[in-house]
């Protein structure tokens, strides 16, 4: 590990997720500004879906996302440390999709840190960052991320959002000058997606953002 990385409890209040940086300051999570600031098109979206299939049957299919994207994320970092997987101890579809990721990850030149939180001073926001490290030559933020379906780049814009702010809070707290993202995504069936996103492009954005949600919490 290149840096002596810190961590930092987390609490639940007020519907967001809050990092607790000491006893004084606690910011809310990237993903929880995220979720707070979605698009109206993009609620309606999720609504609807959820009145097609009936709540019960969404509360599952959500339930059954998160449980193998969780494993998912246990897999590739025990790959990363080396260490031994018994695919027993996961289902059939987990394996999958983590080995549709594991050509991908083998470009991983070195890895500073894993499950690394950050938060940002100036941006009063902080979150976990699945990796940090050098891809392809590049220091770089990399997210791995679970799908159903196949997404284009139109439908991860707030993925980048989340990148574009790991960096900018690791280069505040350590000094550093990353601007180069990569979202891994496996999906369902198995076809592994890589994204390279220049961060330099989304920095304002994410400021405009943030900058939104502390308009609507303060309301």
């Amino acid at each position: 590990m290149k840096f002596d990385y810190l961590d930092f409890p987390t609490i639940e209040e007020f519907n967001l997720r809050w990092y607790v940086i000491d006893e004084d300051i606690a910011f809310p999570s990237i993903t929880s500004m995220l979720g707070r600031t979605q698009s109206e098109e993009t609620r309606q979206s999720l609504e609807n879906w959820k009145n097609s299939i009936g709540a019960e049957e969404a509360a599952r299919i959500s339930l059954e996302a998160t449980t193998n994207g969780t494993a998912v994320h246990l897999l590739i970092e025990m790959f990363l440390k080396g260490e031994t997987i018994n695919e027993e101890d996961f289902s059939e579809q987990q394996i999958k999709s983590f080995k549709s990721l594991k050509g991908f990850l083998r470009k991983i030149d070195e890895v500073w840190g894993q499950e690394v939180a950050l938060f940002s001073m100036d941006l009063q926001i902080a979150g976990r960052c699945d990796c940090i490290g050098i891809y392809k030559g590049k220091p770089s933020i990399l997210d791995w991320k679970t799908s159903s379906k196949i997404k284009s780049e139109s439908m991860i814009e707030d993925y980048k959002y989340q990148l574009a702010f790991y960096a900018r809070a690791h280069n505040e707290m350590y000094g550093t000058n990353i601007d180069h993202g990569v979202i891994l995504m496996a999906t369902k069936d198995g076809f592994p997606l890589e994204f390279c996103v220049d961060l330099n492009k989304y920095y304002d954005k994410l400021e405009t953002r943030v900058k939104r949600f502390y308009e609507i919490i303060s309301n």
